[in-house]
């Protein structure tokens, strides 16, 4: 008697047309499963032939079925003993013989099978193939799901287990026992195909232990090539015939990559290592634009991974890693991992460690090229030699190259050609992404502030600094310009002539061809060096405010340390943080921190003088704006003074300058009486410009208490006071004039 859920099988097609659809495929494979299915019932009929033994299905063994059960098991036997079980077994060969030809026809054809795909990308054998086939036979119709059933002896289970799924898929003991094997933890069904359970029964056999597919494959194999649902957020797909943007710098990089992925292209023995590049670059440098452009080339998709998003959640990070494996697998791409710094902290502890393992166990058994892309250099400690690496940089393109890509890029956002690109260029050392970022902040900030895009181009750019200075010092916004310092026409002219060293940067060093000359030192270096209230910090703001950038005043209490070793760690922080930001650092009293290096006495004097010549290298080594402030011009360091581009004293200031520093302190809207004397101040009383600013603050308050403007009276008493504070003591005599 037949199973009634178990349909005949109707005349297959001919073989040598091959399949043109999916579903013809699919059709056929239900079919050799159906007969398969018969073959199974058939034999467990021939097990339990007794009516009563039935009503005790699972509670009752006879001893004819026990026999069988510890038996060999001789399939030409049972043919031999059961006609209908000959009949079908013959039936299962010859529509597997088919449905082999048709695949073969197909393949021929270029006709694309989703389950012959996955076979051949995953390297499936044949028994790992017919399991995936079974488990996706209850996403194509739900009477399996009754059948499954009906064969487990219990209607609520819906899906096959791995003991059935093995009697169904195995002809022999010999090949069941091998069938176990696919099924290991680390095997490619467990890590890629089937459905993980979240949690064990306990006391469960693994034969009992039901079966379905991962949802990912079972969508892959039903309906779309789509990326898989859960990896958008955190991958994406590029395909060659996407349109891609050109490349405008490091053009000799992008040849490099093509050979690379030509050499990739061709037949690579088995015993081969396995290569992977390592490309680093500051954000937006081009590293995903040229590894499209290679992989285009080359007529191969391209997946790239956001490893930040892949390791959020720590218990998470190795499933999400075997996702974008699988999903690159699924598309036969090239794979590339961004921000991978993320994988090699400063300071590793034991999560961190643990998950570069992973990520290094997962990767060695990818044999598709590999790009690791990060925005530093970082040492790719690989324990196994599965996999050979090969790193390349993208710098920030030099001066001219910045310019050509402002004018690039600014044409193509419709900005006019009289901008000052070479400007923008020498102030801020961006890469073609930040420089495109830019622009396109501008087009949005001009229509928020009702301003021409060309004027908030500045403002634009500060947008795109992504640094962490403020940790150890503290941001100025410059109010000074040229008219409020007062200072000698020689100190005036050296200002001047530093700020025109950063405008006319790209013609020296690119169109003159200085750059070539120098191989560091290109930066600009300042030292200011003069009495306390000269103007020093005055003065870094004119230039800040001049070369419309930021200005950053280091906080010496959070670089200087007593441990050994953490001052240099200190800096090597600021100026990498300042290289990001392009900003001008201003240290303070610097002769507190770098005064001369002296005789090595002991161990403290021997680090003072790495701290020392350690802040000279990375002085040299900063492409951009360093100036310090000295009260003590006699502390510093001659060898340290031949390393400054400009060293610039500040005077204290005579009775003529200390006239003008009086008159252009007071703005313009504070009311003055007529009985205000400069002249005498400037004479009387010998103070820098800082003191002065200090007093005539406070006599513009005392001013205001009483509702009056600004008098001799008020200031006088002003001057009191400051004096007073440094402790000099004013007798009646030098204030009887007021």
């Amino acid at each position: 008697m037949r199973n009634p859920l178990i349909h005949d099988v109707p005349a297959g097609t001919p073989v040598e047309e091959g399949y043109t659809r999916v579903w013809e495929h699919y059709a056929d494979e239900l079919r050799l499963l159906d007969l398969k299915l018969r073959l199974l019932f058939i034999r467990r009929r021939s097990l339990a032939p007794d009516p009563q033994a039935d009503a005790f299905r699972g509670m009752y063994v006879s001893e004819d079925e026990f026999m069988r059960m510890v038996g060999d098991w001789d399939e030409e036997e049972e043919e031999d003993e059961d006609p209908e079980l000959g009949f079908t077994t013959s039936e299962i060969r010859r529509l597997q013989a088919e449905i082999a030809a048709r695949k073969t026809a197909s393949a021929k054809r270029q006709v694309f099978l989703p389950i012959a795909y996955i076979s051949s990308v995953f390297a499936l054998n044949e028994v790992e193939q017919s399991l995936v086939m079974l488990c996706l036979a209850v996403e194509l119709d739900r009477k399996y799901e009754r059948i499954f059933g009906f064969l487990a002896d219990d209607l609520t289970v819906r899906l096959p287990n791995i003991g059935l799924a093995i009697q169904l898929v195995c002809r022999s003991p010999d090949e069941m026992r091998a069938a176990r094997l696919a099924f290991a933890p680390d095997g490619k069904l467990a890590r890629y195909m089937l459905a993980k359970e979240d949690a064990e029964p306990f006391g469960r056999s693994l034969l009992s232990k039901p079966l379905s597919l991962e949802r990912r494959i079972a969508t892959f194999l039903l309906d779309t090539g789509a990326i898989d649902q859960e990896l958008r957020s955190m991958a994406a797909i590029h395909y060659p015939d996407e349109p891609l943007d050109k490349i405008l710098v490091h053009r000799e990089v992008q040849e490099q990559l093509s050979s690379f992925v030509s050499f990739m292209a061709k037949p690579r023995q088995e015993s081969e290592a396995a290569v992977g590049v390592h490309l680093y670059g500051l954000s937006g440098s081009g590293k995903k634009l040229h590894l499209r452009h290679a992989c285009a080339k080359w007529g191969k998709s391209l997946l790239i991974a956001d490893l930040r998003l892949v390791a959020a959640e720590a218990d998470l990070f190795g499933q999400r890693l075997v996702r974008v494996l699988r999903e690159a697998r699924l598309h036969q791409t090239a794979l590339a991992f961004t921000h991978t710094d993320i994988l090699y902290p400063e300071e590793p502890d034991a999560g961190a460690r643990d998950r570069l393992r992973t990520f290094q166990d997962e990767l060695d058994d990818f044999l598709l090229p590999i790009f690791l892309l990060s925005e530093t250099k970082i040492r790719l400690e690989w324990e196994s030699r599965t996999r050979v690496w090969l790193e390349k940089e993208l710098p920030v393109p030099d001066e001219r190259e910045r310019i050509a890509l402002w004018r690039t890029f600014g044409e193509t956002s419709g900005l006019s050609s009289n901008n000052n690109w070479s400007g923008l260029a020498a102030k801020f050392r961006f890469t073609p992404g930040q420089i495109r970022s830019a622009l396109d902040d501008a087009a949005i900030l001009s229509v928020w502030e009702n301003k021409e895009p060309s004027a908030m181009l500045d403002q634009a750019c500060y947008r795109q600094m992504r640094h962490r200075l403020e940790r150890k010092a503290v941001r100025i916004e410059p109010r000074y310009t040229w008219d409020d310092i007062i200072l000698p026409d020689e100190q005036k002219d050296l200002l001047r002539n530093a700020c025109n060293q950063v405008k006319y940067r790209a013609l020296v060093y690119g169109e003159w061809g200085f750059e070539r000359k120098l191989a560091y030192g290109k930066g600009l270096s300042m030292l200011y060096a003069g009495p306390p209230g000269t103007g020093k910090t005055m003065s870094a703001q004119v230039v800040a405010r001049e070369l419309r950038m930021e200005l950053y005043k280091i906080d010496l209490s959070q670089v200087v340390s007593k441990y050994i070793g953490e001052t240099e760690k200190n800096l090597h922080e600021i100026f990498g943080e300042a290289r990001k930001s392009g900003a001008i650092l201003f240290f303070d009293e610097t002769d507190a921190l770098f005064g001369k290096r002296s005789e090595v006495k002991d161990a403290h004097d021997k680090y003072a003088n790495i701290e020392t010549a350690y802040l000279l290298q990375k002085m040299e080594e900063y492409d951009g704006i360093s100036v310090l402030a000295t009260n003590l011009l006699n502390n510093i360091d001659e060898a340290f003074l031949r390393r400054i581009n400009y060293v610039i004293k500040f005077p204290f200031p005579d009775a003529e300058y200390r006239e003008k520093i009086w008159r252009a302190t007071f703005p313009k809207e504070t009311p003055l009486s007529d009985d205000l004397d400069f002249r005498w101040l400037a004479h009387k009383y010998e103070i820098a410009g800082g003191n002065i600013k200090n007093v005539v603050l406070s006599a513009a308050f005392l001013a205001a208490e009483k509702e009056e403007a600004v008098c001799m009276r008020h200031i006088v008493s002003a001057v009191r006071h400051e004096l007073q504070k440094s402790g000099k003591i004013i007798s009646r005599n030098d204030l009887e004039d007021y």
